[in-house]
Parts: C-alpha cells; sequence; structure tokens
C-alpha cells in the first residue's frame, strides 16, 4: 500500500502585476547573477525636482519629484551589467510612475561602445489614457573621447507601437576640482511613435553644472530647452525650464 500522498496547499498571491513580473524577472536571472556576485557594485541613488516634467518634447504638469536607485557591475573588462528603478511624482496628484530598467554595455574600441536596454514602466496614475504597463526596447552606439561624447539610440515602445530614434551630443569641460559644465544637445525622430507615419520629433538643449561636494555626494543644477518638432508642434510648445538633482555614489 503505497503512504498517502501530502497535502499541497494552494497560495494566491494578491500583489499588483507590476511587482509581480519584476520579481518573476528576478528569479529568473538570480543564477546568471550568482556568477557575478565576487564583482564589485557601483551604486548611485538620486533625488531630484524638476520644474516641468518634459520627456521627448512631450509635456506633462509642473513640479515633477523624482528618485533614482541605478547598479552598475564590470562583468569582464569590456562588459558592464547594469539596472535600477525610477519613480516619479506631480504635485497636482495626475501621475505617479514606477519603472524599471536592466541593459548590458559593451566597449568595441577605445572610443566606441554598444548596448541593449530593457524597461518596464508602471503608470500607477497619468493624466492621460493609457495601458497600465507598457515594454522599452533599445539599443545604442555611442562614442566617447575627452570631453566629447557622442551616442545614436533606437528606442522601441509597445504603447507607442513605434521607434523613437535619439541622436545625443554632449561637451563636458572641467571648471575646478570641484565644479564642471555639461552642455548636451538632442535630436529625436519619430517612427510611427505614436503618430500614423515619420517625423522629426523633438529637439532639446540642455546645461548642467555638477558641483561635487565631497567624493560621494554630487549636487547637479540645470537648466534645459525643449523645441516640438513636426510631429507633435500641433499640440505641443517650445518650454524653458529646470531643475536640482543630488546623487550620492557608494
Amino acid at each position: 500500500m503505497n503512504p498517502p500522498l501530502p497535502l499541497i496547499k494552494v497560495i494566491r498571491c494578491h500583489a499588483p502585476r507590476w511587482l509581480l513580473q519584476p520579481m518573476l524577472l528576478f528569479c529568473l536571472l538570480f543564477p546568471h547573477l550568482q556568477s557575478a556576485r565576487a564583482a564589485s557594485i557601483d551604486s548611485t541613488a538620486t533625488i531630484g525636482y524638476d520644474s516641468r516634467y518634459v520627456l521627448y518634447g512631450y509635456r506633462l504638469s509642473r513640479h515633477l519629484y523624482h528618485a533614482d536607485l541605478y547598479l552598475s557591475s564590470a562583468l569582464d573588462a569590456q562588459t558592464t551589467v547594469w539596472g535600477g528603478g525610477w519613480y516619479g511624482y506631480l504635485t497636482d496628484g495626475t501621475y505617479h510612475e514606477i519603472d524599471l530598467y536592466t541593459g548590458v554595455d559593451r566597449t568595441l574600441t577605445d572610443t566606441l561602445s554598444g548596448g541593449v536596454a530593457y524597461s518596464l514602466f508602471n503608470y500607477l496614475e497619468v493624466p492621460f489614457e493609457t495601458s497600465d504597463q507598457s515594454h522599452e526596447f533599445a539599443m545604442h552606439l555611442s562614442y566617447a573621447s575627452g570631453p566629447v561624447f557622442l551616442q545614436v539610440r533606437d528606442q522601441y515602445d509597445t504603447e507607442a507601437n513605434g521607434h523613437i530614434l535619439r541622436a545625443i551630443g554632449e561637451f563636458y569641460q572641467t571648471l575646478n576640482g570641484q565644479l564642471s559644465l555639461t552642455l548636451s544637445a538632442e535630436y529625436g525622430y519619430a517612427l510611427r511613435y505614436y503618430i500614423d507615419n515619420n517625423l522629426p520629433n523633438h529637439a532639446l538643449f540642455t546645461l548642467k553644472a555638477p558641483y561635487a561636494i565631497n567624493e560621494t555626494l554630487t549636487l547637479t543644477p540645470f537648466i534645459a530647452y525643449t523645441l516640438p518638432l513636426a510631429a507633435i508642434d500641433d499640440f505641443e510648445e517650445e518650454e524653458l525650464y529646470g531643475g536640482v538633482a543630488m546623487s550620492f555614489r557608494w
């Protein structure tokens, strides 16, 4: 006579979907992460304020408060894995969002690198009609030499059902041991990104002034000017805005 089978109790989990999916992704990746435990992990926590939330020329309401946690680890001399989370909140109560992201970068030459990335956007409260979640898949090719940084990115968003191509240029200048300036320009081109055709989307110009308070703490005020182009200029306007961020590295 075979012994009786043990009773199996089914536990129902009522956690929100935006939390369950990242937990499942972590469980799948955990065995691979175990092999990299010995590698050092660089961490940066940032809190910030923007006088207006502007994303790729689209303007939401004013007074955005946000926080970000970024982790990275070198697997070898050429490969770096990274990931983190971002939270944003508008003071008028119309917007709450929690994002999770991860990616891999690979050094190709002394000046060139490439990478792929994935982001999960969780819209807890937004002032426009959208799904609860959106997924973004991205790839980039970057050039860095001295104070010059250039990058081309292709980002596909499942909610937009289209791509946005971004060309970014930055120039970095150290003024003294603590203060530096970063001037950047960005051009965006929409490939059916919330539109029915392909058109120039936006231009963005940003000036940042990072100030190193000490080896781990950096204060970065910024001012930015966004200009809508053909894809969105019928309903968006140019905007001059600014903000400040505080970052802690360990």
